[in-house]
Parts: C-alpha cells; structure tokens; sequence
C-alpha cells in the first residue's frame, strides 16, 4: 500500500465533502486495518495533522511559493495543495521522516496523480521549507499572528482573546497541540478505582489519578482502549472527568427517576444509572436522543458494562404506567426540543433529576477533535444557543418541584453557556429555580477538556 497515496485520498474526500475528520478515518483505518501498526500510525498522524495545521500550512504555500499561471496564491489547484500541505507538514512537524524522504515521496506522489509539469515546482517550493527549516528560521514566518500560529480561524482567536484575555487564550489554543490523556471512568457496578488500577499495573500501563473525579483514571502510552484490561468485561468506560464530575454534582440518590434529554453516546446515563443503585434498588434512566442510529451507541455501552437496557417503541404513548420505565436503561427516541405538552405530557414534574447535555459548538474539544475549529461559525454559536435555551426549558417541564436539572455543554463559549441560564432563569419557566452550582473547565487551564455545567434547582 502507497501510504502518502492513501492520505491524499482521505484528505481530498475531506476537502469535496465538507465532512469531519474522525468519520472519514475511521472508514479509511478500517480498510487498512490488516496493515503493520507503524503504516496505521503514519496514515492517521498525516491525516489528522495536516487537518489541525492546514491554516499554517497554507500559510507556508502561499508565502514561499513563486508566482506563475498554476503556482500564484489563488491559481494553486486542490490536488496539488493537498500535496504540498502534506510535504510541508513531514518536514515541519514529522522528525521521524527525513526531509528528502518527504521531498522526493510527494514529488513521486504529484507524478503518480499526472502532475509531472508542475513537479520541479513542487521540489522547490519544498526544498526552500526544508532549508529555512535546517537554517531555524522558519518559525520565524510563523509568528506573524495567532492565526497562523495556532492554525485558527482569524475570528475565533479574536473571539476567545476578547473573552478570556491574552494569555489565556494563547494556552487554550497552544492546548491543541498539546498530548492529553485518555481518561477512563471505572464501572463501580463491577469494581473500584484501586482495583481498575491494580489491572493497569499488571500490564504495566503508566497512568495517574484524576484531577477532579475520584473514579477517573488518566491513562498514558497504550495501544488501543479495546485491549486495555477489562475493556471487555466492562470495567470502565471512556469518559472525560468534566462531565463524570458534573453528574456527581447533581446529587443523585439511590432509585432515583432521572430523564437524560440528549443522551449519546451516553457516558452520563450510565454513570447517573451506577449512583442510582445501591444493595436494595436502582434508579429508571430514561436515556432519549434524536435517532435510532444514537441510541444504538449507548445500548452498545450499556450491554458491555452490564447495565440493565430496554429499546422502547417509538409509539409507545403518553401513558403514565410505570411499567413503561423500569431500573436501568430505557431508550427512548425524542427531539429534546419538543416541548412535553406535545409528546410527553403525562411525565410533566415527574423526575427526580434531568441531565440537559446540550448540542453546542464544541469549542472545549478542539484538542480532540481537529477540525472543528474549521467548521464552527458565529452563526451556529448563536443558533445553538437558542436551541440550548429551548432544551433548558423544556427540562424545567419535565423536573419534580424539588428536583435538579443538570445544564451542561463540552465549550466555552459563555453565549452557549452563562448567558443561556441567565436567559432561562428570566423567562417564565425559570420562575422559581436558582443556581446551585457551576463552573467553566478551560482548556489549558484546568487539565482538562473545556466544558461547562450548572446544577438548577
């Protein structure tokens, strides 16, 4: 297999599909998966590096390139961009690869694609970064602006400096570049922390304790969760400790009735459905997402951990028999949007704790997922803040007098954030509710993930 080959597939299918990095690899990995670990490792380092680093990249393109009729700023074509992009980001960030290894490897590669005219271009143009890279001075070009430094769009490094100053926008947008830990939750329903740990041990698996969670632990230098001791057996889930952390906040108590409005893949569910049990009774989790095709990620989990889980039909009705939600996972496809008096009215004021993770832009997850920051917009900030709002009410609906709403999002944008519970705590439905807890995790700061969460009662 031609791996530079197979990288410029992915990344032009990228390009003419708009779609998000992690869909497209992890078809690609899976057509490749017989292939040697270190080919495996190198497609997706490729891929999802020149992804993360295209504004830099591009940046070095343009500002290097000499001028001709295909090789100007705006004349350069899709394929051979791509091709440079991926030269330039071996040379730049790959030590393992030696610059004429990637030199003569693309220039092969824009030959193979029918490139052959514009191949002595291509050499040059990556022989100069090369040189200026050997000479140190290519870092230099790089610091013209935070843009191309941090390969960020202008207007969200904008954005986050006139939010959170300065400084502390430079660290979380140097956070994703950064190495992060795996974080694993342990299943208390099969084992405890020190036992999970005493399995890592064994197979001599580094990792740390959780900075926040108890039942957190930070895994380093392992090959795949899949074969890490106890994935199997259900020992752990895979979950940030921002939000193990915020559903220990929200105080659930043995056979509690909890509603899960935006469930999948359904990490909180399932640890909301491990607090709800103790020797004599375990809590109903109502776990609801807007398709099958979600709800089928969280029986996945639920089957592998052990916990109790039911697909319930769609057509089931409003009937307030408590049949209907038995201990465990109940899964349930609803447009958490929808208010209650429309689909679910006889359940209005029924549940003892409601978790409202809410769809957001994803900015507290740049570090993980790579191309985000290319495909959020101020627009869609603006209309999932909107939608957030109208998830937060129709929780409030759903919530016993008395009981606790859980709001929460994986960014920190306070539009998404603060300034939707400061709404929803004018509106009408937020008559009578007052903040409990909340807390913004930053990213760069905190350890952790960006991410956000507000306890209401």
């Amino acid at each position: 297999m031609n791996n530079r080959q197979f990288v410029f597939d992915i990344l032009k299918k990228l390009e003419e599909e708009n779609v998000y990095v992690s869909e497209l690899l992890t078809d690609a990995l899976r057509q490749i998966q017989f292939s040697g670990k270190r080919d495996r490792a190198f497609v997706t380092r490729l891929v999802e590096g020149v992804t993360e680093r295209k504004i830099t990249l591009d940046y070095i393109i343009d500002r290097f390139s000499k001028k001709g009729k295909k090789t100007g700023k705006n004349k350069i074509s899709k394929d051979i961009r791509i091709m440079l992009r991926m030269g330039i980001y071996q040379i730049k960030y790959m030590d393992a690869v030696p610059d004429r290894a990637a030199i003569s490897e693309t220039v092969e590669l824009a030959r193979e694609k029918g490139y052959e005219g514009l191949t002595g271009y291509i050499n040059g143009l990556l022989r100069t970064v090369s040189g200026l890279k050997e000479e140190r001075r290519l870092d230099s070009f790089l610091m013209s602006s935070l843009e191309v430094r941090y390969s960020t769009p202008q207007w969200l490094c904008l954005f986050l400096q006139d939010t959170y100053g300065k400084d502390i926008a430079k660290k979380i947008l140097e956070d994703q570049y950064m190495d992060h830990d795996t974080v694993i939750r342990v299943n208390s329903l099969k084992m405890d922390t020190a036992e999970m740990k005493g399995l890592l041990e064994e197979k001599n698996i580094k990792f740390s304790d959780g900075l926040f969670a108890e039942r957190s632990i930070r895994i380093q230098e392992y090959d795949s969760v899949k074969r890490l001791p106890g994935y199997k057996e259900g020992f752990f889930s895979v979950q940030d400790e921002t939000s193990t952390y915020a559903i220990d906040r929200l105080g659930i108590e043995p056979g509690d009735f909890v509603l899960d409005m935006c469930s999948s893949p359904g990490g909180k569910s399932l640890l909301a459905y491990e607090i709800s049990c103790n020797n004599e009774t375990c809590g109903r989790i109502v776990s609801r997402d807007i398709s099958e095709s979600k709800l089928e990620r969280i029986q996945e989990n639920a089957e592998r951990l052990g916990v109790p889980v039911r697909v319930l039909n769609p057509k089931a009705g409003n009937s307030p028999d408590k049949d209907r939600y038995q201990p465990g996972i109940n899964l349930e496809v609803r447009d958490a949007t929808v208010s209650p008096e429309k689909e679910d009215k006889s359940y209005i004021g029924k549940f003892d704790k409601v978790i409202a993770d809410v769809p957001c832009s994803g900015l507290g997850i740049i570090g993980r997922k790579n191309d985000i920051k290319y495909h959020v917009t101020k627009q869609q900030m603006e209309e999932l803040s909107e939608m957030g709002l109208s998830i937060l009410k129709n929780a409030s609906r759903y919530v016993k007098k008395g009981g606790r709403i859980c709001f929460s999002t994986c960014t920190i944008n306070p539009g998404e954030n603060q300034e939707v519970v400061k709404k929803f705590l004018e509106s009408q439905e937020g008559a009578g509710f007052e903040i409990k807890e909340e807390r913004t995790f930053l990213q760069g700061i905190d350890g952790s993930d960006g991410f956000y969460y507000c306890i209401l009662s």
